[in-house]
């Protein structure tokens, strides 16, 4: 082994005197020390960094893939938001339609219905799990509350719930409307909507919209947030401005 030997000498600190078989061990060692670092650092995996996911802003998001609507599917769905209150009006052409009308990138279902006998009172109850809502006017506050007649015909839209759409058991979250069947009803994305109507005035489309002849005229059902609205290209004025308000100018006071 070297020897370390410590020299005291007066008013000044302690001197240390390597012997010259350690010094030539202490240089060996720091000339060896790169070598050790490069080699623990060859041991280490290298971990590939994920590429970022590439968004392509310009693909229109849409709503999940399913087949066809069939009536047996459908009817199930029926039943599952109104239990025996209401049946599938087969005597119409068609009686039923699939699309994203609400704009929540899954599938709804529009279905014409019709009250089911001595089940009225079901379809009337105070506290319903769908909501009932009647195009061919606004309700007014303080008028009586809305029914359903024994000889209405109603279009229920039941929307989606996630990936599968109007089949999940949990898409119970349904309009049922009044004076909102027409003939010939076809689902139609907004922008079949949107280029015919060129330099017209168009409500906001949050999703696919209802095409159909209803009393007399052409025009689309689309959902408008709080319910769902009938829009006639020939006859829309727009949606009114949110936030104006009129107020009455001061009268003057006379002193």
């Amino acid at each position: 082994m070297g020897e370390v030997t410590i020299h005291h000498l007066s008013d000044s600190p302690a001197k240390v005197t390597f012997s010259s078989g350690l010094r030539i061990r202490l240089v060996v060692l720091l000339a060896l020390c790169p070598l050790f670092l490069s080699c623990a650092t060859a041991d280490k995996p290298k971990v590939e960094t994920p590429p970022s996911p590439v968004v392509q802003g310009d693909q229109p998001l849409q709503a999940s893939k399913l087949p066809p609507p069939d009536l047996n599917r459908v009817q199930e769905a029926v039943k599952r938001v109104f239990k025996d209150s209401a049946l599938i009006d087969t005597s119409r052409e068609p009686d039923f339609i699939a699309g994203d009308f609400n704009g929540d990138l899954s599938q709804d279902i529009a279905v014409v219905l019709k009250p089911a006998p001595e089940k009225l009172s079901d379809l009337n109850e105070e506290f319903p799990t769908w909501i009932l809502r009647d195009l061919s006017g606004s309700t007014i506050p303080g008028s009586p509350r809305l029914r359903v007649g024994a000889n209405d015909v109603l279009l229920a839209i039941i929307h989606g719930y996630g990936a599968n759409g109007w089949h999940d058991p949990q898409a119970t979250q349904t309009f049922l409307l009044k004076n909102a069947v027409g003939s010939d009803m076809k689902a139609h994305q907004p922008k079949d909507v949107m280029t015919p109507s060129e330099g017209k005035k168009l409500p906001p489309l949050q999703g696919d919209v209802i095409a159909e002849v209803r009393g007399g005229s052409s025009g689309y059902l689309y959902y408008a947030g709080a319910t769902y609205s009938w829009y006639d290209p020939k006859s829309y004025k727009g949606e009114p401005e949110q936030g104006v308000f009129h107020m009455r100018p001061k009268e003057k006071v006379n002193k």
